[in-house]
């Protein structure tokens, strides 16, 4: 079996097809060294800023929206790896923006954090170079 990701679009986004996002996942777990071949299904649900913030509040205890969330389920090798939760208003429904979103949902499944500064980690310094490899930020 193919990996591939389903896409489920609750707010009519229509720029992120279910082939890009594989393309990204799959770029984002192989710079974590996962191999792809053996890993379950992944969805990225693009939704509300509302139903992003009230997540955000019932997961996180957050009381705002957010731009992005990740759900791991059963893990890499398992079948369901996980879901990412993108708002695409979040950033102004920027094709870009939703794919680098979806990319940092990926590195999350994949086990990477940043704690509560992004910059300057070694998830920032991943996330760039999967951008540039997906032609999503050049290089």
């Amino acid at each position: 079996m193919t990996f591939s990701v389903a896409v489920v679009d609750e707010v009519g986004y229509d720029g992120l097809t279910p082939e890009r996002a594989t393309q990204l996942c799959i770029a984002a777990f192989f710079a974590r060294g996962l191999d792809v071949n053996r890993m379950g299904e992944v969805s990225v649900a693009l939704v509300s800023l509302n139903v992003i913030h009230e997540l955000n509040l019932k997961y996180r205890n957050i009381d705002s929206p957010t731009d992005v969330l990740s759900f791991e389920i059963d893990g890499p090798y398992g079948e369901m790896v996980g879901e990412i939760v993108v708002a695409p208003e979040y950033v102004r429904s920027d094709r870009a923006g939703v794919e680098e979103l979806a990319i940092h949902g990926a590195l999350h499944l994949a086990g990477m954090d940043h704690g509560d500064e992004f910059e300057g980690t070694e998830m920032a310094a991943v996330q760039e170079i999967v951008l540039g490899e997906t032609g999503v930020r050049e290089r």
